[in-house]
C-alpha cells in the first residue's frame, strides 16, 4: 500500500506541476518558448485530472489532497474562458434594442463539408443560405469562403440584402473569397490588412462601428498528423511525431508575429467601436488569447453557456471561433449554432452600441 502511495504521490506532484505551469503559455510570448503555449492546451485535461486526485486521496483519507487542490485554486479563474453558465441565447428585441447588431462569424471551409468533397460544395452551400436565412445576421464574417460549383452564392446573398460585400481576395471575377465580410449595413472604409484579414467600417442608427474579420494561420494538420495526435495521447512519441509538433511550433510562432504586427495596431488605433471576430485558431489561456483579452472583452464570457466548443473536425477540439469587441460595444446575447455544414460551428452574437 505504501508503494502505491507514493506512486500516486509523484503522479500528482506532476500532473499539479502540470497545471500551474499553463500559466506561462498565457504569459510567455511563443517566441521566448513555446512550450509553454503548447502545454495550454492541456488545461482542461490537467485540471480534470487533479480534481480525479483531489477525489482519490480523501478516499484515501490522506492530507496530500491538498496538493492538487491547491493546483485548482491557483488556475480555477481560467475555467470561466472555457465554461459559462449564465449567459443567454435568447434574440434580443430590436425595438428595445434599435442600436444592436447582429452578427455572424463562420469559417464555412470553401463548403467542401467536414469530409473535404468539393463535389458537395452546391449542397453545402444551399444549406449555408437556408442558415442565413434563418437567422438574417446582419453581419456575415466569413473564412475560407469560396464561390461553389455552379451555385451563384454572392448573388443570392445580395437577394437577401447583403449588398455591401468585400474580401481579402477578390476574383478576376470580381467576387470575393477567403476571409469575407458581407453586410446589409452600409460598409464605408475598406482596409485589407494581409491576406486573411479585413477590416471594414459600418454604419448604424447614426454610429460607426469597425469590424475586423481574421483568419489566423491554421496549424493545417492532415490524417497522419490526426493519427500521431492520438498516438501522443496515449503517450506514444514516435520520430514521426517531429512533423506535427513542428508544425504546432511553426503555428504557434506565426500566431505572435500575426498579432503583433497586423492586429493589435488596429485594436489599439481604433477610435471607433471595434469587433475583432473570427476564426483564431488558437484556444482560451494561450498567449494569444490573453493578448486579445487584455484590450477587448469576449462575448463568449459575456453571455455564453457551456463549453461552446466550435471546432467541428474532429480531436483536438475547442472555441477557436471567437468575438471580441472593445469600448462602445456591449453583448447581448451570444449563440453557437450546431450543424454539419463545415468542420467549424457559425457563432451568432448580438452586439449594442452604447452611447
Amino acid at each position: 500500500m505504501k508503494v502505491i502511495r507514493t506512486i500516486l504521490l509523484i503522479l500528482n506532484a506532476i500532473l499539479a506541476l502540470g497545471l500551474v505551469a499553463t500559466t506561462l503559455g498565457a504569459t510567455l510570448a511563443p517566441s521566448q518558448s513555446v512550450v509553454p503555449s503548447a502545454l495550454a492546451f492541456g488545461y482542461l485535461p490537467l485540471l480534470a485530472a487533479n480534481g480525479l486526485m483531489v477525489v482519490v486521496w480523501l478516499l484515501m483519507k490522506r492530507w496530500t489532497w491538498l496538493l492538487s487542490a491547491a493546483a485548482i485554486a491557483l488556475r480555477w479563474a481560467t475555467l470561466g474562458m472555457f465554461i459559462q453558465l449564465t449567459g443567454t441565447s435568447r434574440v434580443p428585441d430590436a425595438e428595445e434594442h434599435p442600436a444592436m447588431v447582429s452578427l455572424m462569424t463562420y469559417n464555412v471551409h470553401q463548403f467542401q463539408g467536414r469530409d473535404n468533397n468539393p463535389q458537395q460544395s452546391d449542397s453545402i452551400a444551399a444549406d449555408f443560405l437556408a442558415l442565413v436565412r434563418k437567422h438574417r445576421p446582419e453581419v456575415l464574417c466569413l473564412q475560407e469562403y469560396a464561390a461553389p460549383k455552379t451555385l451563384a452564392l454572392t448573388d443570392s446573398l445580395t437577394l437577401l440584402g447583403y449588398n455591401h460585400y468585400y474580401g481579402a481576395h477578390t476574383s478576376a471575377r470580381g467576387l470575393p473569397y477567403g476571409t469575407v465580410v458581407f453586410s446589409q449595413l452600409p460598409i464605408t472604409y475598406v482596409n485589407r490588412l494581409d491576406s486573411e484579414k479585413l477590416l471594414v467600417e459600418l454604419h448604424k442608427e447614426g454610429r460607426r462601428m469597425r469590424v475586423c474579420n481574421i483568419h489566423m494561420d491554421s496549424y493545417r494538420f492532415d490524417a497522419e498528423d490526426r493519427e500521431e495526435i492520438e498516438r501522443m495521447r496515449r503517450g506514444e512519441m514516435q520520430p514521426s511525431s517531429r512533423r506535427t509538433l513542428a508544425k504546432v511550433k511553426e503555428t504557434i510562432l506565426s500566431h505572435e508575429k500575426e498579432w503583433v504586427e497586423h492586429v493589435k495596431p488596429v485594436v489599439t488605433a481604433s477610435t471607433v467601436p471595434l469587433v475583432l471576430a473570427g476564426d483564431m485558431n488558437d484556444i482560451p489561456g494561450s498567449w494569444l488569447y490573453r493578448q486579445m483579452e487584455r484590450e477587448l472583452s469576449d462575448s463568449f464570457r459575456e453571455q455564453g453557456r457551456g463549453l461552446s466548443i466550435t471546432y467541428n473536425g474532429g480531436f483536438p477540439q475547442f472555441r477557436i471561433d471567437m468575438v471580441f469587441h472593445g469600448e462602445g460595444l456591449e453583448t447581448l446575447a451570444y449563440r453557437r449554432l450546431r450543424n454539419r455544414l463545415s468542420d467549424h460551428y457559425p457563432v451568432l452574437t448580438y452586439l449594442e452600441m452604447t452611447p
